[in-house]
C-alpha cells in the first residue's frame, strides 16, 4: 500500500516569511546597539534575542523533512519514507509507539501517529477514515509481528 501526504508549499513560505521578520527584527536591534548611541534598554535587547531564537527554530521547522511531501510505502517487513531529497526504510520493529486519533466522530477524518525513534510522522486519512482504521491495524499486526521475531532471536 502506498499513501502521500501532501504538504502546503504556500504555508512554508509564510511560516519562513514570518521567521526572517523576527530575524530581521533582532538583527536591526544588534546593528542599533553597535552603531548608534541611543537607548540601550536590556529589556528590548533580551526581547530580541528572543525574537532571533524564535525565529530561527521557526525556519529550522521548515527546513525538515516533515515540512514537505512523505510518501509512505507499507510493505511486508519494512516501510519506506519517500521524503523530500531523501528515502528512508524503516522496519516495524523501530516504530516507539503510534497512535490512532479521531478528532470527531461525526467526521470521516481520522489519524494516525507513527514516532519513530525521536520524530514524529502524522498520516491523516481525509473522508476516508475506515482506510486509516485498517492501516492503523495493519501497522499494529505488523509491528507485533517484528517484536516476537526479534525476540525469538
Amino acid at each position: 500500500m502506498e499513501h502521500t501526504v501532501k504538504k502546503s508549499k504556500t504555508n512554508r513560505l509564510v511560516m519562513r516569511s514570518v521567521a526572517s521578520i523576527f530575524i530581521v527584527i533582532a538583527v536591526a536591534r544588534f546593528v542599533y546597539l553597535v552603531v548608534g548611541e541611543g537607548d540601550k534598554s536590556v529589556f528590548i535587547t533580551l526581547l530580541c534575542v528572543g525574537c532571533l531564537l524564535y525565529g530561527g527554530n521557526i525556519l529550522w521547522q521548515t527546513m525538515k523533512p516533515q515540512a514537505y511531501d512523505i510518501t509512505y510505502v507499507f510493505l511486508d517487513k519494512t516501510m519506506t519514507l519517500k521524503m523530500h531529497k531523501k528515502e528512508k526504510t524503516i522496519s516495524y520493529d523501530e516504530i516507539t509507539d503510534m497512535g490512532y486519533v479521531v478528532p470527531n466522530e461525526s467526521l470521516d477524518y481520522s489519524i494516525i501517529q507513527l514516532y519513530i525513534g525521536k520524530e514524529q510522522y502524522v498520516i491523516p486519512f481525509a473522508e476516508n477514515a475506515h482506510v486509516g482504521e485498517a492501516l492503523y491495524g495493519m501497522l499494529k499486526l505488523k509491528k507485533e509481528e517484528a517484536e516476537q521475531s526479534m525476540q525469538k532471536k
